[in-house]
């Protein structure tokens, strides 16, 4: 009996979860989350669908690693690149990646984090676990450097929110009308805002 051909890629997947994320994160980046189905993510990636259910036990499962893998790549470039390693103050960190983000490769994880809240915002409290990470891993993120900036714990988490609420608030008025100049201006002066309360040098 003959032994089915197996594609290169189905071999090359088959032990490198980290790689096979990699692909299934650009995939989902890519296309959203509306129309999801394993068996497609599979075909496109090169894989079988038993290789893909071998790494990830449901859509849901996927789609949490993928918002995983999104905040932790960016969580390490910040600690990593020097345009963020460099930055003096909180306001000059969230002023060097938001020129990140509004890079449309970039920007794709916003269009995702919408399309989530759309679909689960509403729904029962399991549901929520999908947009958990891209809220609460960003609030840790900004905490922890406002804290470093002489912030009391407290006061730091709740700018961590505001913080976060803008940028994202931003993004989708930036996503919607295009108008980068206007949406620039209204970051800097927020931030403007916080350097004044804080004391620190300014950003600009």
């Amino acid at each position: 009996m003959s032994t089915p051909r197996v594609d290169g890629r189905t071999l090359r997947f088959q032990h490198r979860r980290p790689e096979l994320l990699a692909a299934a994160t650009e995939y989902v980046l890519e296309h959203g989350v509306s129309d999801l189905s394993l068996r497609p993510v599979a075909q496109a990636l090169g894989v079988t669908h038993a290789t893909l259910l071998r790494h990830f036990s449901s859509k849901d499962e996927l789609i949490l690693e993928v918002l995983d893998k999104i905040r932790t790549d960016l969580a390490e470039q910040l600690t990593s690149a020097p345009e963020y390693r460099g930055a003096r103050s909180t306001a000059e960190l969230v002023k060097a990646v938001w020129q990140r983000l509004c890079e449309p490769h970039e920007q794709r994880q916003f269009l995702l984090l919408f399309e989530l809240v759309g679909r689960h915002g509403w729904k029962p409290e399991g549901d929520r676990d999908l947009v958990r990470p891209i809220i609460g891993g960003w609030v840790d993120i900004l905490t922890d450097r406002l804290t470093q900036d002489g912030r009391p714990p407290e006061e730091a988490s709740a700018l961590a929110t505001l913080l976060l609420a803008q940028v994202r608030g931003l993004q989708l008025d930036l996503l919607v009308s295009g108008d980068r100049e206007r949406a620039d201006r209204a970051l800097d002066f927020s931030l403007r805002l916080l350097e004044h309360r804080s004391g620190s040098p300014g950003c600009d």
